[in-house]
């Protein structure tokens, strides 16, 4: 089998999981959010120890648990704090001579990716007046869309058009040329569901704004990975999905793009 039909297929059955858990909602779509959290918080942490850095893996995956399900889970904010005082005091009693490296690495991966995956967790399930019946599940839904539609657009009009590098230096075969392509079947894929579905809930300024996030964002979430990768010398986060790597490979830029689209939504429309 084809490393492309590996990732076609992969893609397909990982799209309609994610589309069945939105579809379900709740503690499900949740505690989904919060287990794919984990999983690539533990590749970031095996990317951290290959940087030398040795952190709290134990703590640092429940802080992580705890951060993608916030928006189910009263007082997490509390126990947030809490558990990053826990990674501060744990350098006293651990003899290591990387104290700083050791904490940072830690509530890094707390960030990144489990704090930004808890973003599609906010966003399902928020139930502000303006979103009603199964408005919520449509607007992830076209965000989700907007993300693997930049991805996909940006593939083919870079091996159609691509020219110029984005940034040679992290990624050579991403041109600028994709990027324009990619921003472009972001808008198309947010308008389509407008009009489809989300015509009383989106004006063409939240399509414009949206499709921005997703199309403008995603590329640098993964540009921002590779980096990560390539300063530490692997070419995958992981290998166990085929034809993709790790998880995080598959979601970098769905972890950057969606918290753009949450606060965009969040300021000027509240979805609490």
């Amino acid at each position: 089998m084809s490393n492309l039909t590996q990732r076609t297929l992969t893609a397909i059955v990982a799209a309609a999981l994610a589309i069945g858990a939105v579809w379900l909602g709740g503690w499900v779509f949740a505690a989904v959010m919060g287990a794919v959290a984990v999983a690539a918080q533990v590749e970031v942490y095996g990317l951290l120890r290959k940087a030398g850095a040795d952190p709290f893996v134990p703590l640092g995956l429940g802080l992580g648990l705890l951060t993608s399900m916030r928006a189910v889970i009263p007082g997490s904010l509390n126990l947030l704090v809490l558990g990053g005082l826990v990674v501060l005091l744990g350098v006293l009693y651990r003899r290591k001579a990387t104290p700083l490296l050791d904490a940072s690495a830690t509530l890094f991966g707390v960030a990144y990716p489990a704090a930004f995956v808890g973003s599609f967790v906010a966003l399902r399930l928020a139930d502000p007046p303006w979103l009603v019946g199964h408005d919520a599940f449509w607007l992830t839904t076209a965000a989700l869309f907007g993300i693997w539609g930049t991805d996909t657009f940006a593939y083919f009009a870079g091996r159609a058009f691509g020219r110029h590098p984005l940034f040679p230096r992290v990624s050579p075969k991403k041109t600028w040329e994709g990027a324009v392509g990619g921003a472009v079947g972001a808008l198309v894929v947010v308008a389509g569901f407008k009009l489809a579905v989300l015509d009383a809930v989106l004006t063409w300024t939240d399509v414009a704004a949206i499709a921005f996030a997703c199309g403008v964002a995603s590329p640098f979430g993964d540009l921002v990975e590779s980096h990560f990768k390539r300063s530490v010398d692997v070419k995958d986060s992981a290998t166990w999905l085929p034809g993709h790597g790790g998880l995080l490979d598959r979601i970098d830029a769905a972890v950057v793009a969606m918290p753009l689209v949450v606060l965009y939504l969040d300021l000027t429309k509240g979805l609490t």
